[in-house]
């Protein structure tokens, strides 16, 4: 069955590369954002994951005809508490779950619950590997299968980067992210996305020990970087919430702003809503939209005239 399901998401995503070729004239296109399905701790489903969420997600998403849907992590619950089900064996259920999307391209990275009962990656790398090599990536070196890059093939010329974040736990890849926006700047592209599975301020219920400002210096070079780069959109989950995020601080041109895009709304447990707290240092966090106890996904549009418009689709419990 593994083999079957890997090779139905080699066809997925090269036929949403044929697509992206053929629709080179394009101005307006799509893609989602996607992020936590695992199940809940108490009355969990015991596949990890859940699925009477995550199926409907999947028949909305696959109405909108996306060029291709990121997955910021959480993909399952891990092995801990009531949930005893091999990590291999609830990332199966999740492919089997996601598999109806054929067509679209799936660019997944780890969550923090992927590592519980696969502390080494060598699970995800099994698993969830395909999937992302089928999308025509490149990858940071060093962490193949874990952050990654790609390119559409049309005039938008966008560009979208994956980080994992627990290679070097609450990190990313500085280095690699550098050489990576350099090279999106060389080839002149107009869109960069960057997505993973912590933010770098809490939205919603993580403190700062929970997410990127445990190390403060590491997460304000990564956002520096993200400025330099002209990155206006990164998404993430880990929060159990819809939130939208905008980020401003003296350091950066004053017509600047970073929008951090929380969507960690794919069927996993909702978190009471405590707002931004934790040590913002400089930073100005002005909270543009929130969702609390509502399941969802991004719809992003990008309209080559128009700019990048992003909406958060409810999904009905």
């Amino acid at each position: 069955m593994h083999h079957v399901l890997v090779n139905r998401f080699r066809l997925a995503s090269s036929a949403a590369f044929v697509a992206l070729a053929a629709t080179a004239g394009a101005d307006t296109w799509t893609f989602v954002v996607a992020g936590d399905g695992r199940t809940n701790d108490k009355t969990p489903d015991f596949s990890g994951i859940n699925l009477p969420i995550l199926n409907k997600m999947v028949t909305a998403i696959k109405a909108e005809h996306p060029r291709f849907m990121l997955f910021t992590g959480d993909l399952v619950h891990g092995v801990y508490g009531l949930v005893k089900a091999p990590v291999d064996e609830q990332l199966d259920r999740w492919k089997k779950a996601v598999a109806p999307l054929y067509g679209v391209a799936i660019y997944p990275v780890r969550g923090n619950h992927e590592t519980y009962g696969d502390k080494d990656g060598k699970i995800w790398m099994s698993k969830i590997k395909p999937i992302i090599d089928a999308g025509n990536v490149s990858y940071f070196k060093g962490e193949e299968g874990y952050s990654y890059s790609f390119a559409t093939r049309d005039k938008s010329k966008t560009v979208v980067i994956a980080v994992d974040q627990f290679i070097h736990e609450h990190r990313v890849n500085l280095d690699e992210l550098k050489q990576t926006l350099e090279k999106a700047r060389k080839a002149r592209a107009k869109n960069i996305f960057v997505f993973a599975h912590e933010m770098a301020f809490t939205c919603t219920a993580h403190g700062d020990d929970e997410n990127m400002s445990k190390f403060k210096e590491d997460r304000d070079k990564f956002l520096d970087l993200l400025q330099r780069y002209s990155v206006r959109y990164f998404f993430a989950g880990h929060d159990h919430a819809y939130d939208w995020m905008e980020i401003r601080t003296p350091r950066w041109p004053s017509n600047y702003t970073l929008n951090q895009i929380v969507a960690g709304t794919a069927g996993a447990p909702f978190y009471t809503d405590k707002g931004y707290f934790g040590d913002h240092g400089a930073y100005e966090l002005k909270r543009k939209e929130h969702k609390d106890s509502t399941y969802g996904y991004l719809l992003v549009t990008v309209d080559d005239k128009k700019g990048v418009t992003v909406t958060f689709k409810e999904i009905p419990q």
